[in-house]
């Protein structure tokens, strides 16, 4: 049986998965599984596998519906490991990383989730940006602690049980752990590990204003389902607040995306049902 089931819902990218599998092979652990879930409707991971030299067994499972969560429920139902993660297909792993994940999951078998930090290729925080740097994931911290390709799950079979909501289409890994929780899991933040994800947050010039507005109602609708109304109120303290120091600072852009993010943020609460 695989120690690590890694499951990889992939769409439009090659050079960017190819880097993923190179990292994953560069663990050098034999008792890795990758489970490739082929969104694509053309041969290109076909290809991409041909010319992959690597000890790591890779199942590569096709599907034509192109839907992140429905993809990693079809992952999650093939997987044989002990402990499985959600990569994306444009991040990777630094050496050693399932090392030091294995003998948290030893030392600390109290947590059934782990969640590391995220960094992109210039060191610069991507993901998971809470202000402790190792803390229990709660519902208070859950949407700065669990970026899902950080995410490193023990409890597979009651992972199967609870699955992704493929009816999200935003925060769909913040809802999974907190249902998992809810179970009566345990999960746990540590920045001393962490994995490697391009940034895509709002002042980094990589996302438009509509997507900071989807963004925004995905977030609103993940609260108000959990009903987290005092997170919401200070989500939407943390954005108008941001909006103003940035104003003061001249960058008018980046006020831009922090309103609509706080207008998404006010609509998916209010409006659950609403499309963005």
């Amino acid at each position: 049986m695989p120690r690590f089931s890694l499951v990889v819902a992939t769409f439009g990218r090659t050079d960017d998965l190819g880097k993923l599998l190179l990292s994953i092979a560069g663990q050098r652990r034999g008792d890795i599984e990758i489970i490739l879930v082929d969104q694509n409707q053309d041969s290109r991971i076909d290809n991409l596998l041909q010319g992959l030299r690597s000890p790591v067994s890779v199942l590569h499972l096709r599907t034509e519906v192109r839907d992140v969560s429905r993809a990693r429920n079809l992952g999650l139902d093939a997987a044989s490991g002990q402990i499985i993660a959600f990569p994306d297909d444009d991040c990777w792993y630094p050496a050693g990383l399932l090392d030091e994940i294995d003998q948290c999951f030893q030392t600390h078998p109290q947590y059934s989730i782990f969640a590391t930090g995220a960094l992109d290729d210039d060191g610069i925080p991507s993901g998971n940006r809470w202000i402790q740097d190792a803390c229990d994931i709660t519902p208070f911290n859950s949407l700065r602690t669990t970026f899902c390709s950080s995410l490193f799950i023990s409890a597979v079979e009651q992972s199967r049980i609870v699955r992704f909501d493929e009816r999200l289409n935003r925060g769909e890994e913040t809802d999974f752990v907190l249902r998992l929780l809810a179970t009566g899991l345990r999960g746990r933040f540590d920045r001393r590990l962490h994995i490697h994800h391009p940034r895509r947050d709002m002042l980094s010039g990589t996302v438009s204003r509509e997507r900071a507005f989807s963004y925004g109602a995905g977030m609103g609708r993940l609260v108000r389902r959990h009903s987290l109304f005092v997170l919401w109120v200070l989500l939407l303290i943390y954005d108008l607040a941001r909006a103003v120091l940035v104003t003061l600072k001249g960058r008018l852009r980046d006020a831009g995306f922090c309103f609509a993010h706080a207008q998404g943020l006010t609509r998916g609460f209010v409006l659950p049902n609403a499309q963005d």
